[in-house]
């Protein structure tokens, strides 16, 4: 059965380090810092045994402070130290190392039962993600009732956590918020922290108690973790195939959604303001019932061509240039919307594109995708026109200036045929070139691309 022990240590960094250690070999641990904080923790967590720094049984009152406290009188105490050969004079202590856990869980466990329980100064204070855990430095702030903010830098991004009285009401992370932000940094296990006091926030996004979110925190990082294991790598790409059933909640609708346009998992989960855990579950259920697929290395970027060939389609662009229209050069797929704005995806993904700043249209009219750059000097426009028949008198405004049309899991109708010979503008079906094509493969894509500049051009 495991054993409760209070660790009171004023390091933070040793605390959450030797804290971490200590669970490893099966202790349930409180934190303390402080000694005032370390009786009061006492009272609450009923511990088997306080483990006490050397430094701080030295430098204070805290073993005649637990003697006048009547639940805690009878708690076996032990001394952490570094060297066990140098003399303390602490009469009837016992002694244990600092750097073996496995020896303090081995003594710890050899006592009796007992049933007997952090508030540090206002010091500012900083440290390492990897010597304090998340779940262990709001737990040390909760005991302690602070109040300021927690800024955290990771890897991945920076972040704050507000606190209130101990009390987490608030969090961002990179463009996350609220309980999402939290959880978020409870998975957080390389980087910086530091608390600053200050007043208390007066943004509250999160309502739920501390010790409430840290078990939830730690619950959904373990299963977000293995959530985004089972559905996809960091290559893949989501994509959304059909709608979800009219009775799908409200996430569920969001997913499907979102991924009407590739997303990785990575993206899905940073757009959409539900927790990371709904959201893999709406995800597993769109994927089980096909109405979301996984593109393989979809999320990948992909050269054009490879680097030799790059002087080749430079030439093939520069010949097609149009007389009489100035700009890139330019072509243009015609294909159902859902496709072309899979199609810009993966346009999007090739080395060089550029992507316009103007957001895409929310009717179905011709816009730009992306602009690839060959060489110096050496553009390439793609432009995608949604086929629907009420729009098509705007092809007449946009076709002109293109210098062929590629067709996408679509037949060309009369009026785009009759255009593009009116025109002279070469008009290609892009299963003609490679066959059966998932335009959400950015791989695919680049092939069709330079496979439709050397038809065109007899290259």
């Amino acid at each position: 059965m495991s054993r409760k022990v209070l660790l009171v240590e004023p390091d933070i960094d040793v605390l959450g380090d030797l804290a971490s250690r200590l669970r490893a070999v099966g202790l349930t641990v409180g934190l303390a810092d402080q000694v005032q904080g370390a009786l009061e923790r006492a009272r609450s967590l009923g511990p088997d045994a306080i483990l006490l720094s050397a430094e701080l049984v030295k430098t204070s009152d805290v073993l005649t402070r637990l003697d006048a406290e009547k639940d805690l009188a009878q708690v076996p105490r032990f001394i952490l130290v570094r060297d066990q050969t140098e003399q303390y004079d602490l009469p009837g202590l016992e002694l244990l190392p600092y750097a073996d856990p496995a020896a303090i869980a081995k003594r710890l466990f050899t006592l009796a039962r007992q049933n007997h329980s952090v508030v540090p100064a206002s010091e500012d204070f900083r440290g390492d993600l990897k010597q304090v855990s998340m779940a262990d430095l709001l737990q040390l702030l909760a005991m302690n009732a602070r109040t300021g903010t927690l800024s955290i830098n990771t890897l991945h991004g920076a972040g704050e956590v507000r606190l209130v009285g101990g009390e987490v009401v608030d969090a961002v992370f990179r463009r996350m918020e609220g309980a999402k932000a939290l959880y978020r940094l409870f998975g957080q296990t390389e980087g910086s922290f530091a608390l600053a006091t200050s007043a208390p926030s007066p943004h509250r996004r999160i309502q739920v108690p501390t010790h409430a979110l840290l078990l939830e925190g730690m619950r959904q990082v373990d299963e977000v973790r293995r959530g985004m294991q089972r559905i996809a790598d960091g290559a893949d790409a989501l994509l959304s195939v059909n709608p979800p059933s009219d009775s799908a909640d409200e996430v569920t609708q969001r997913v499907a959604e979102t991924l009407s346009v590739p997303h990785t998992l990575e993206e899905l989960l940073e757009d959409l303001p539900y927790s990371d855990l709904s959201i893999l579950n709406a995800l597993e259920a769109l994927l089980e019932v096909g109405t979301v697929r996984k593109v393989h290395r979809g999320a990948v970027q992909v050269e054009l061509a490879q680097r030799e060939r790059f002087a080749v389609l430079s030439a093939l662009v520069k010949k097609l240039e149009r007389p009489g229209f100035s700009g890139a050069t330019r072509i243009a797929v015609l294909a159902p919307p859902r496709r072309i704005t899979a199609l810009m995806h993966s346009v999007r993904r090739i080395v060089d594109a550029i992507v316009p700043t103007e957001s895409v249209p929310t009717a179905p009219v011709p816009y730009l995708l992306a602009t690839l750059r060959l060489a110096d000097g050496v553009e390439l426009e793609v432009l995608g026109i949604p086929a629907m028949e009420a729009f098509q008198p705007l092809w007449a405004l946009s076709l002109p200036g293109s210098a062929l049309v590629l067709t996408l899991g679509y037949a060309a109708p009369p009026a785009a045929q009759e255009l593009c010979s009116v025109l002279g503008i070469p008009l290609l079906e892009a299963t003609t070139l490679l066959g059966n094509l998932d335009e959400a493969d950015p791989g695919q894509v680049a092939a069709l691309i330079s496979g439709a500049l050397e038809s065109a051009t007899g290259g």
